[in-house]
């Protein structure tokens, strides 16, 4: 989005932490970038994931109050033509247009206050001049439930956004299972020393990580095991070419990455994230993409994963 804007000939400032500022840097060099931190949830490293939102829940609200006051000022100081929100529910005023980007209109949450939930969100959208919603109006869609149903005024369909723009290559497959670790933490670094134990495991197998982590610039090689800390776009394009079968959490994003690159996938939801939890569902049902709840999945490996799923991926790409 920010690439088409550029080629409008618009100039363009993004709002960042220091993590995203070093990632966002290697794709978009022509931007301008200002410190903007986030809501920083903590994850529970173990136990109930709602219990942890609810007690997270104030701290929340209070950023989104903070950053609506921060605006204002920035507004002034930067004279900004429009705010796009990546789901920064406070990033809505009155002095100039305002857009907010969400896949989730109906968000999966705890049963005991998803329609609060519900009604609490739509509020919010409803302070925004527009909601661009990156997923397709038709029936075939990455996101179903989350992103379709009864739509607020101010609400539009505006395709599937992904970093890439043609299919991975099948033709130079050196590496069996390629692990891409994300998230917050302590749940992105337990995820990650659980596929280094398993995939040390499989020693006849060939296998690659990519950390998720911006900040760092390392590769190295863990017995059967090439490691990356962090590739750009190109590297990483490149690395998914080479790899056979794919194993990530099924955040959005990267569904929408795997919707373009189309390589077979296995999903582990991040354990009491009901976004995730559901995505996963969704995806291993109606496309055929494979789907692991339980984080020991070397049993599920050697059994020629998710090898299956080429074919249904193309229903994906439009």
């Amino acid at each position: 989005m920010a690439k088409e804007l550029n080629s409008l000939g618009h100039n363009i400032i993004f709002g960042v932490n220091d993590e995203q500022k070093h990632l966002l840097k290697q794709e978009l060099d022509f931007a301008r970038y200002i410190q903007f931190e986030g809501y920083n949830i903590e994850y529970p490293k173990r136990g109930s994931m709602g219990i942890k939102m609810l007690l997270e829940f104030p701290k929340i609200l209070t950023r989104i109050r903070t950053e609506h006051n921060e605006l204002q000022t920035l507004i002034d100081k930067h004279k900004f033509d429009l705010v796009i929100s990546d789901n920064r529910l406070g990033l809505h005023t009155h002095k100039i247009p305002c857009i907010y980007i969400t896949h989730q209109i109906n968000i999966q949450g705890p049963n005991l206050i998803k329609n609060q939930l519900h009604k609490i969100h739509g509020k919010y959208i409803n302070r925004f001049t527009h909601c661009w919603i990156p997923d397709s109006e038709s029936k075939i869609n990455l996101g179903e439930e989350l992103s379709h149903g009864k739509l607020h005024d101010n609400c539009s369909y505006i395709g599937t956004l992904s970093r890439f723009n043609e299919k991975a290559t099948s033709e130079n497959e050196d590496i069996d299972y390629l692990a891409i670790i994300s998230g917050p933490e302590p749940q992105r670094s337990q995820f990650e020393s659980i596929i280094i134990a398993e995939f040390k495991n499989l020693t006849e197998n060939k296998c690659a990580i990519l950390g998720g982590k911006p900040l760092e610039e390392s590769t190295s090689m863990l017995e059967n095991i090439e490691y990356y800390s962090h590739l750009n776009s190109k590297d990483f394009y490149q690395l998914v070419c080479r790899s056979q079968k794919i194993i990530c959490r099924p955040g959005y994003s990267s569904i929408m990455d795997l919707s373009v690159l189309q390589k077979p996938v296995h999903f582990i939801p991040t354990p009491g994230q009901t976004e995730q939890e559901h995505l996963a569902k969704l995806h291993g049902k109606e496309n055929g993409w494979s789907t692991q709840n339980k984080l020991r999945i070397s049993n599920k490996l050697k059994c020629n994963m998710v090898s299956e799923t080429k074919q249904n991926l193309k229903t994906l790409k439009w």
